[in-house]
C-alpha cells in the first residue's frame, strides 16, 4: 500500500483530510512557546497530542499531501528533544562558574583595567593599582566584561554549558538545531483529494433521516479493553452504550487484500458489530471475497464515488431496517413466552 493510499485508509486522518479538501486549511501553522514548545492546535485538534500532530504531518508530507516550509527555529537537547534549557557561564580558562560582569574601566595612565565600581572613591574616581586621581578623559569606558574570580581573567564571550529540563548536561556546540515548518498544500494536492475522498456525508445524510445515530472517525472500547478506530459506526436505537449495528471501513483506491479483511473482522468482533462493511474504491479479487464472505464481511466495490456511496447507503439502511425487525419479533415472542 503506498503511503497516500495509507493515510486515506486510515480512520484517524478523515477529518484532517476533509479540513483539507474543502479548503478550510491550507496552510498549517506551528506556534512556538517555552511551556509548549512547536505545536501544530489545528492539527492537534484531530489527533489529541503534540507529538501524534506532528506524526500526522510527517505522513501527510511522505504521502505527498503538504509541502513544508522553513519558519522558524530553535535548539533542543540532543538526548531527549526538550527545548527547556538552563544556561551557565563559565570561565574559558579554567572552567569556573564564579564570575562577575559589569562594565569596565581601563586606566588611560596605568593601563589597569577593573570593574566600573572599583575606581569610585569618596571624593571622585581613584585607580585601584596607582592610587591616582582619575580624570575625565584619562580612562575608557569597555562594554561589559566577566572576571573569573578563581582565575582573575578578564574575557568578554564565556563558555557555555546547558542543563536541559531532564537533567542531561550539554557542552556548547552540542545542542541540536531544529528547524520549524510550517505546511502547505497546493490547489493540485486538493484537487487530487476532491478525486480520491469518498464524501461520507453524502452517505451519512440519508441514514441520519432514518433516526440512525451516525459516527464518523468513531473510536470504540472492545470488550478485550482495546480501543479500535473504524471509518464510521451506526446504532439503530440512540444508545451508544450498545454494539454498532454497522461498523464500516472505507479502503482507499488499492487493491483490498486479506490483511483489511482480517483487522476489520478482529475489531469488530471484539465491540460486538452485528454487521461489517468494508467500502472499496479498488478493485477486490475472488480470493479476498471468499474470506470475507467467511467471516461474514460484506464488501461494496465501485470505482464511481457516487455509486459507492449510493450501494453502501443501500446496504446499511437495509441491515438497520432487518435488525429492528429481529429484536421486534424476539420481543413479540418473548412477550408470547410470557403470557403463554
Amino acid at each position: 500500500m503506498s503511503s497516500l493510499s495509507k493515510v486515506l485508509s486510515d480512520p484517524k486522518y478523515q477529518g484532517l483530510l476533509k479540513s483539507l479538501k474543502d479548503g478550510k486549511l491550507t496552510v498549517v501553522e506551528p506556534t512556538v512557546s517555552f511551556d509548549n514548545g512547536v505545536e501544530y492546535p489545528k492539527v492537534k485538534e484531530y489527533f489529541g497530542s503534540a507529538a501524534e500532530a506532528r506524526e500526522a504531518l510527517s505522513a501527510l508530507v511522505e504521502a505527498g499531501l503538504l509541502t513544508p516550509e522553513t519558519v522558524d527555529n530553535i535548539m533542543v537537547c540532543p538526548h531527549c528533544r526538550t527545548h527547556k534549557l538552563m544556561v551557565k557561564a563559565l570561565c574559558p580558562a579554567c572552567g569556573s562558574s564564579r564570575l562577575s560582569r559589569g562594565a569596565m574601566i581601563e586606566h588611560s595612565s596605568c593601563g589597569h583595567m577593573d570593574f566600573e565600581e572599583k575606581f569610585k572613591g569618596e571624593f571622585g574616581m581613584i585607580c585601584p593599582r596607582c592610587g591616582k586621581p582619575v580624570s575625565e578623559g584619562d580612562y575608557r569606558v569597555l562594554s561589559a566584561l566577566y572576571r573569573c574570580l578563581e582565575c582573575k581573567r578578564v574575557f568578554s564571550d564565556p563558555k557555555r554549558e546547558y542543563t536541559c529540563a531532564n537533567g542531561h548536561r550539554l557542552g556548547e556546540g552540542s545542542l541540536v538545531f531544529e528547524e520549524v515548518r510550517a505546511y502547505k498544500l497546493s490547489p493540485e494536492k486538493r484537487a487530487l483529494l476532491e478525486h480520491v475522498m469518498l464524501d461520507l456525508e453524502e452517505l451519512f445524510k440519508p441514514l441520519r433521516e432514518e433516526g440512525l445515530t451516525v459516527e464518523s472517525n468513531v473510536v470504540i472500547a472492545g470488550r478485550s479493553g482495546v480501543a479500535h478506530d473504524f471509518s464510521f459506526a451506526v446504532w439503530d436505537d440512540g444508545d451508544k452504550g450498545k454494539p454498532p449495528l454497522v461498523v464500516g471501513l472505507v479502503q482507499a483506491s488499492e487493491r483490498v487484500a486479506a490483511p483489511d479483511v482480517l483487522a476489520l473482522h478482529v475489531k469488530a468482533f471484539d465491540v460486538g458489530a452485528e454487521r461489517k462493511l468494508i467500502l472499496a474504491r479498488g478493485a477486490v479479487d475472488g480470493g479476498v471475497r471468499d474470506l470475507a464472505k467467511t467471516y461474514g464481511i460484506e464488501i461494496v466495490e465501485s470505482r464511481d464515488p457516487k455509486e459507492l456511496i449510493a450501494e453502501a447507503g443501500r446496504r446499511v439502511l437495509e441491515a438497520a431496517r432487518s435488525g429492528r425487525q429481529a429484536r421486534s419479533e424476539s420481543k413479540a415472542k418473548t412477550s408470547e413466552n410470557i403470557k403463554g
